[in-house]
């Protein structure tokens, strides 16, 4: 829990307003761009958890920005889908299996020409088209499921922002 003086944050906001606007929004940048990457770490630790996928893998498909201009800041996260062959897929003689997915009758591991590797399957009785068959989207587990999210990113907001602030003006400031 996060526990501020009202007077401390008096003092501390008119000494910040006595700071030049170059320093203020360097300080303030460099401070969200530290709070964002703690909390896309945070978002994949508890997104990996949540769609039951390794955390390597939720962090390579996930990005995150923070957006800060004018009156309004926006947390942007993005992520792809996650191919089933990277979850461990397993050609069997029915199909193909995936640890915590389940099967897939009549689908197949198959290696493109181009080199890339993934779980496929014909979309009628023919040999063509084929398509690639994919797992969860970790965004799309954030975007049906906000609570359990928010409370991540307000928890790092609170612990860190404004420490992070101070730590930034300090570095930037003459000693």
């Amino acid at each position: 829990m996060l526990d501020i003086d009202s007077r401390d944050f008096e003092h501390f906001s008119r000494a910040i307003r006595k700071l030049p606007d170059e320093i203020k929004a360097k300080a303030f940048a460099r401070a969200a761009r530290r709070v964002t990457q703690m909390a896309r770490t945070r978002l994949v630790q508890r997104n990996a958890e949540r769609i039951k996928v390794p955390k390597k893998v939720v962090r390579a498909l996930t990005t995150a920005k923070f957006n800060a201009g004018g009156h309004t800041q926006e947390f942007v996260i993005r992520s792809g889908w996650i191919p089933l062959y990277k979850l461990g897929a397993r050609q069997g003689a029915k199909g193909v299996t995936v640890k915590l997915r389940g099967s897939y009758k009549a689908a197949f591991i198959a290696t493109m020409k181009s080199g890339h590797t993934g779980v496929m399957k014909r979309d009628g009785a023919r040999r063509l088209p084929i398509r690639e068959l994919f797992g969860p989207n970790p965004a799309h587990d954030i975007t049906n499921n906000p609570d359990e999210y928010l409370e991540v990113l307000a928890s790092v907001i609170q612990e860190h922002m404004l420490p992070r602030v101070v730590h930034e003006l300090s570095r930037i400031l003459p000693k």
